[in-house]
């Protein structure tokens, strides 16, 4: 859902150790245009190789989500609010010696971590640490890749409550579709959504899961992707599906495509885009947002598939 974000975004890039925030600058109550289906985009076009264990120097644009949760002095941590942000993001991983930087739409900085903060790493996953934030840089197959930056312990007053906000940004980088060949044969694509939401102030934070689901795009004149994303949340044991998106597109020579989501079963609306990825097609980026304007339930999310 795009909501209005001035608190979250506000006090997101002045809470921020690395950004400095200036008077009447850009980081003063922005306000995210509506560009729910705003087609993913990636610069440059060369082919980056996301391995984790080379230099990664990649661009995208309308990639972003943000989302934040708060805890109230002495209560527990709760979702509070989200929103696709357009806009552009890069990622730059240097070895020898090691960085990482990560830039975002509202950040009037990047976020730069030293070689030192590397917390933990992996084939598919490496963490940065440093204090109250944290750049972790996911993998899943080979040709994308998803970045998540966190900023926690920011004060913050919800409403005339105090506490502290714990925010995340999160981008998605993928090589583009270079091959003209038309495509003879149904493609399938199997990823697990990462997703968060629910009733702000009210649902509990993580409790959110996506099972793994597979997207496909007939072939043909027109080719067109197809499959459901499905949601749950599981509190005290107890797992309840919470939404069920149909998505249905239109696949565009480049490889990109956009859609409304109308989830009757869940009284859920909103939007989604993406586009696939990696010169022949390999694999499949997607962002989500829905939402229900009655209850006020919300949930943005990502996938990446192969």
């Amino acid at each position: 859902m795009l909501r209005k974000l001035g608190l979250l975004v506000g006090v997101a890039a002045c809470g921020a150790l690395v950004v400095s925030c200036g008077g009447g600058g850009s980081d003063s109550e922005p306000e995210p245009t509506d560009t729910s289906t705003a087609t993913p985009t990636p610069t440059p076009t060369t082919a980056v190789d996301f391995s984790l264990t080379t230099a990664i120097e990649a661009t995208s644009t309308n990639t972003g989500l943000i989302y934040a949760f708060f805890t109230p002095t002495g209560g527990a941590e709760t979702f509070s609010d989200s929103s696709r942000l357009p806009g552009t993001a890069s990622i730059s991983l240097k070895f020898a010696p090691e960085s990482a930087t990560f830039a975002f739409p509202d950040l009037s900085d990047a976020a730069v971590f030293a070689g030192s903060t590397l917390s933990s790493a992996s084939a598919t996953q490496r963490v940065y640490t440093d204090g109250n934030r944290s750049l972790t840089l996911q993998r899943p197959f080979s040709q994308s890749l998803r970045a998540i930056y966190q900023i926690g312990g920011q004060a913050f007053t919800q409403g005339t409550t105090a506490g502290t906000l714990r925010s995340q940004r999160v981008a998605l980088f993928f090589n583009t579709v270079t091959t003209t060949t038309a495509i003879a044969n149904t493609l399938s694509y199997t990823g697990t959504p990462q997703a968060v939401g629910g009733t702000p102030g009210t649902t509990p934070a993580g409790i959110i899961t996506s099972p793994a689901v597979t997207l496909t795009v007939s072939a043909g004149t027109t080719n067109t992707l197809t499959g459901t994303i499905n949601l749950f949340q599981t509190i005290n044991g107890t797992t309840t599906q919470v939404g069920a998106f149909p998505i249905s597109a239109t696949v565009g020579a480049n490889g990109a495509f956009a859609g409304t989501i109308d989830d009757n079963t869940y009284n859920l609306d909103g939007n989604f885009a993406g586009a696939l990825a990696g010169a022949n097609r390999d694999e499949l980026v997607l962002l989500f947002s829905v939402a229900n304007t009655t209850d006020k339930r919300e949930y943005v999310g990502t996938l990446i598939g192969d």
